[in-house]
Formats: C-alpha cells, structure tokens, sequence
C-alpha cells in the first residue's frame, strides 16, 4: 500500500515536471516568434530582449543582462599599443569660387587632456575625417582612453561642425513607430551626401522623455529631460527641456533620453558611479558596458562620445574632456552603440557607399541604417551638400 502511495507521488511529479516544462517550452516558443515577427533590422537577441520586456518579462532579462556583462566585463588595465585606423579626410562637398572666401565654420576644439600618461602617438589628438568643405573639416575624431583603470579601451569623441553638415534625425519603424516623412532609413536620394550616422537613446518607455518631428509629437516631451534639440538654420542644442531648450518656430526635432548628465561644463550630480535608478535599473551607472552620448560645445559644435567600456560616469567626463558644456547619454550596449561613417568611392555613382565603424567593437554592422533594411530605432544622419 505505500509503495503504491510513492508510486503514485512520484507519478504526480512526473506529471508536473513534465507540465512545467511544456509551459516553458510554450512560452519561449511564443516569445522567440513575437521577437523574430517584430519589425526592424534588430538583431533577434535584441528584438527578444526587447519583447520580453514588453511582455511583463523584464525582470528576467535583467537578470540574464546581469550575468552576461558579469561574465564579459572589459578587462582592467592592459597595454594600448595603437588607437583605431580611422577614415581618411576627403577634398569633396561644396567648392567655394576658387574658394576665395570660407564658408561659415566653427573654430577646431583643442585636443582631449589625457588621464593616462604618456600617451600613445595621437591620443588626444582631434583628426579629419570624411569630406571637407573648401578645405574645412566637417568632422573630427579625438581617441583617447575614458579613465586609468581600463587602460587598453579606447573611447572616441567625433566633433561635427553643424554650420558645414547637415543633421537630420530619423525615425525608426518601431521606435517611435508610425508613419513619417522620413523612411526607417537612409533613402535613396539621401545617399549621395551621407557622411554617417550615429544611434539615437533608449527605448521610449525607458527613456523618460519624448520624440518631436515633422511638426508633430511622436512621443510627449518632458520638463526637465535632456534634449537634443535640431533647428531649421541647421544649428543644434543640447539641454533639459523647458530651461535650457524650448520649443520655438525655429524647432525641426527634439530627442530626449533621461537627464542631463553634463551642463554649464560640469558634472551633473546624477552622473554617479553607483546609480541604479537614473541610468537603468539592469546595468545601472557604475557597470562599465558601451556607452554613447552627445554633447554641444561652447561654440555650437555637436560631440558624440562612446566606447566599448564606459560607465555613466565616466561617459559624462569624457563628454566634458572632449569640450561638452551640455551633454546627455545616448544608447547602451555593443547592440546599440553605432557611429558609421560613409565614403563615396565611385565618384561617377555617389550612391554607391562604403561604410565603416567608428571603433570595432561595434556589434551592428557598418550599413545599420542603409537601405533596404528598416532600422528598429531612430537615428541621427549626418550630410553634407
């Protein structure tokens, strides 16, 4: 009689064992598809990540996201040898008469102080990239390691010059979502002038802010948010919104993610080592992942920043290095950290690109944002006429 008791016990947990691991099968089948069906040119880790937190299973990824970058934290210390090839500058966009007057330009920042001594050739150093102007750079890039505790890590500050390129920003097919005037894309008769594109913030529903474009409101804007601000003159503007930025006439976009983490040419006090909650409750400030951020300098010139060790402290202090007076963070993650530039090496056929990466360590391929894939998020175009 008891053995037939234990039998029968044993039977139920069989049973339930067996239950349990159907409803598990069933559930990750469920969201694998959701994630593989949503749109966009996302990677399928991504997109289930993604899903999973829009589906009340965050609390899962967190804890996965949690051990992985445990598990694959940059090394400390270490030797840096060389920084990254980058691009070379090019004589091309628009040619004055015989160039005999410059067209309006912004004055080149001086170089990025150093926190690990000596350094190596170049460090610090802003150099040309992509095309020039009359002889002007549209752009420069400045390597340079983020603090002297991951000394083999290079982070990379590109300096754009908004009075010689054009920037645009460019709304994704889910993030806002909707139907715009823009595709999910690089278009077609936007490729000749692409110079490069670079990653916009975090999801909306973490983001803490808005999306403004086309004259219309793709998410609310908040008080208080950090703001990249786009103007019709061309012009740009980084700071929290309804003090430092506002809505004017004169507004072509507004993209906005969490705080300000650099203003009046300092610090913010949230831009701590420690903060879980500002930063994002899964990685929180103090885990040194990729980072990006973008910030304007005294004279009107837009820095991104990113590497593929930072913290959200150490991103904001390498903003302010790079000569940001206002600054914000951007995307997280080798997932979603981007800064591509764009050559044109068929002078005969503009629209053919070769694309490259700001630093290697970038997951997502070089032609993220090209057609025909549909970028998942929105970014930023850089152009030059």
């Amino acid at each position: 009689m008891a053995s037939d008791r234990r039998r029968r016990r044993k039977f139920r947990r069989r049973r339930l064992i067996i239950a349990l691991a159907a409803v598990v099968v069933v559930l990750l089948s469920w969201s694998l598809v959701g994630a593989a069906t949503t749109p966009g040119n996302s990677g399928l880790n991504a997109k289930w990540a993604d899903w999973m937190r829009a589906h009340h299973a965050g609390f899962l990824i967190n804890k996965a996201e949690t051990w992985y970058y445990d598990l694959s934290a940059p090394t400390k210390g270490g030797h840096l040898k060389a920084l990254n090839a980058l691009p070379k500058a090019t004589a091309s966009g628009h040619k004055g008469p015989a160039a005999a007057k410059l067209p309006p330009h912004l004055p080149l920042p001086p170089p990025v102080p150093l926190v690990v001594t000596p350094g190596v050739p170049g460090e610090g150093v802003w150099q040309p990239v992509g095309p020039t102007v009359d002889g002007l750079p549209t752009m420069e890039v400045a390597q340079f390691r983020a603090d002297n505790i991951y000394t083999s890590q290079i982070t990379s500050a590109v300096w754009i010059d908004p009075l010689l390129a054009h920037i645009q920003l460019v709304p994704g097919i889910v993030e806002p979502g909707g139907t715009w005037s823009q595709p999910p894309y690089i278009s077609p008769a936007e490729l000749p002038t692409a110079v490069a594109a670079f990653n916009s913030g975090f999801l909306f529903r973490d983001a803490q802010g808005g999306f403004y474009l086309d004259g219309r409101y793709g998410r609310p804007l908040v008080n208080g948010a950090a703001s990249l601000v786009l103007y019709k003159n061309g012009t740009v503007n980084v700071g929290a919104w309804g003090t430092e930025v506002t809505m004017t006439p004169q507004v072509v976009a507004v993209r906005q993610n969490l705080v300000p983490m650099v203003d009046n040419g300092q610090i913010t006090k949230d831009a701590t080592y420690n903060d879980s909650t500002v930063w994002g409750a899964t990685l929180g400030a103090a885990t040194v992942v990729a980072r990006s951020g973008v910030g304007v300098t005294a004279t009107g010139a837009l820095v991104y920043v990113a590497g593929p060790a930072l913290s959200a402290r150490t991103l904001a202090e390498s903003l302010q290095r790079a000569g940001a007076v206002r600054g914000m963070t951007l995307d997280i993650n080798p997932e979603w950290v981007t800064f591509n530039f764009y050559a044109h090496p068929n002078p005969a056929n503009p629209s053919i690109i070769s694309a490259s990466k700001l630093f290697p360590q970038q997951q997502r391929p070089a032609t993220r944002y090209l057609p025909p894939a549909q970028s998942a998020r929105d970014f930023f175009l850089v152009s030059v006429p």
